[in-house]
């Protein structure tokens, strides 16, 4: 039996059938261009309310037929440069002598078919340059009163960023402007003729590595009241505020020896100046127990330096700013480059307990320089009791005074010498608590023409008598 339709879907079929045969497949549409967006569609600014130089920007692009895949950015809509980010920080450039400008910024999304937007989006960005700050260093400042070597330091700052900087530029009293690169904050001085009082020229060493410079400033007044000038330079030529610098005054040296006293109390003051008075009275005091320096590289090296002699008296005093080292320790390094110089040091010293820790592989410094190799390992200890004599090596016998200890010293340290034969004095030991080791308490080093220049004690001399 044949299964019968209605009258109505015959109807319909036949329709579909006559118009099947007239359809034609659709024609694809051309691509359609992205658009591109900037999120601010201007900037209303003017005068002093413009941008500075370093400007955040961001963009979005949208494609109704594909997808973005990435972005052309340009200054003048001719060179396009292509990017992947929708944000950027830009440094825009001022011309030299403008402190203001307009910058043409345009942005065009770029398609999956490689097709920019015809139309890209623009901002017009009003910039203005802004003046550098600079600033002389508060904290280590220069001293009231300084020797013939001083340093000084500043911090600049330009919102602009640091690229933008063309010179920092020094000024002492009313001499000339002194032009470094913007890099450069730290500077020492030391005065051309610093025995003599009045305005003259310094010599001028760049950055920690006292780097001389060929040229030397003006304006210094050695032995008067002084204060520095600072100012930095934009590459546009706009110049920052002046700093001062504190008054200070720059001695006038008296002599060609240097006494330093880095002894934790006043006491040996009392024996030590009476004997120079009498015998050399024509030196300068330089009391670092109570002034450290503010900078000991390269400024206290090249303090030293000034003087064909230095007097060194310390004691084994640690101190808590210098990460608990002896001032000695801290003057290391000057002081080997003062004697490999062909500088002349006389230094009477002690060491604290710790001087050498050979758990922890700690080495004191003060072994680099003096004509120590080691002190004893041993348990125990080594002393001096009153009235134990401190004998010159025999050879020297005839030259140099027998001393002798006026009181008790516990915790004395006698040394192994570097080269025996340049020692000077050996004392009377007393060992207590099983201690043995070496009796040398004075030794010498040489310089390369053969002369001594360096007389070291381990012992603090005005604690002896002469016989």
């Amino acid at each position: 039996m044949v299964a019968m339709f209605p009258l109505r879907y015959i109807g319909l079929f036949l329709l579909l059938a006559a118009l099947l045969p007239g359809c034609k497949e659709g024609s694809p549409l051309p691509n359609q261009p992205p658009e591109t967006h900037i999120f601010v569609e201007s900037i209303n600014l003017s005068g002093s309310n413009r941008l500075n130089s370093i400007v955040r920007l961001h963009w979005s692009g949208e494609d109704v037929d594909g997808f973005i895949t990435g972005y052309e950015i340009s200054l003048d809509e001719q060179q396009w440069s292509f990017v992947t980010r929708q944000d950027s920080t830009f440094r825009f450039d001022l011309k030299a002598g403008s402190d203001t400008t307009d910058i043409d910024f345009w942005v065009r999304a770029i398609d999956n078919h490689q097709l920019p937007d015809p139309t890209p989006a623009y901002l017009r960005v009003p910039i203005k340059n802004t003046p550098p700050v600079a600033r002389f260093d508060t904290v280590r400042s220069i001293p009231q009163r300084v020797g013939p070597a001083f340093s000084v330091l500043w911090s600049v700052e330009d919102l602009d960023g640091a690229e933008t900087l063309d010179a920092v530029l020094v000024k002492c009293n009313e001499g000339e402007w002194y032009e470094v690169e913007p890099t450069v904050n730290f500077l020492t001085f030391v005065p051309t003729q610093p025995t003599q009082p009045g305005s003259q020229e310094a010599r001028v060493y760049k950055g920690v590595g006292a780097e001389l410079q060929a040229q030397n400033i003006g304006g210094l007044r050695v032995g008067e009241p002084n204060r520095l000038f600072v100012k930095a330079r934009d590459l546009t030529g706009a110049e920052s505020e002046v700093d001062t610098s504190a008054v200070f005054v720059v001695e006038v040296m008296k002599g060609d020896l240097l006494v330093v006293d880095a002894y934790g109390a006043a006491t040996p003051d009392n024996v030590y100046f009476p004997l120079l008075q009498a015998v050399y009275p024509t030196y300068d005091y330089l009391n670092l127990r109570d002034n450290f320096p503010p900078f000991w590289d390269p400024t206290f090296g090249l303090l030293l330096q000034q003087y064909d002699k230095v007097f060194w008296y310390s004691d084994g005093t640690q101190h808590a700013s210098l990460g608990m080292e002896q001032l000695l320790e801290t003057g290391a390094n000057a002081v080997q480059t003062y004697l490999n110089a062909g500088g002349k040091m006389f230094i009477t010293t002690k060491f604290p307990a710790t001087f050498l820790n050979a758990g922890s592989g700690f080495r004191s410094p003060i072994f680099g320089f003096s004509p120590m190799d080691s002190l004893s390992s041993s348990g125990g200890q080594a002393r001096i009791v009153r009235n134990a004599r401190i004998l010159p090596v025999p050879a020297l016998a005839g030259q140099l005074d027998t001393l002798v200890s006026a009181g008790f010293i516990t915790g004395a340290d006698p040394f192994y010498p570097k080269n025996p034969v340049n020692d000077l004095f050996h004392a009377e030991i007393t060992p207590t608590g099983g201690w043995t080791g070496p009796t040398t308490v004075s030794s010498s080093t040489l310089f390369r023409n053969g002369q001594v220049n360096q007389v070291f004690f381990s012992v603090e001399l005005h604690l002896l008598n002469g016989r």
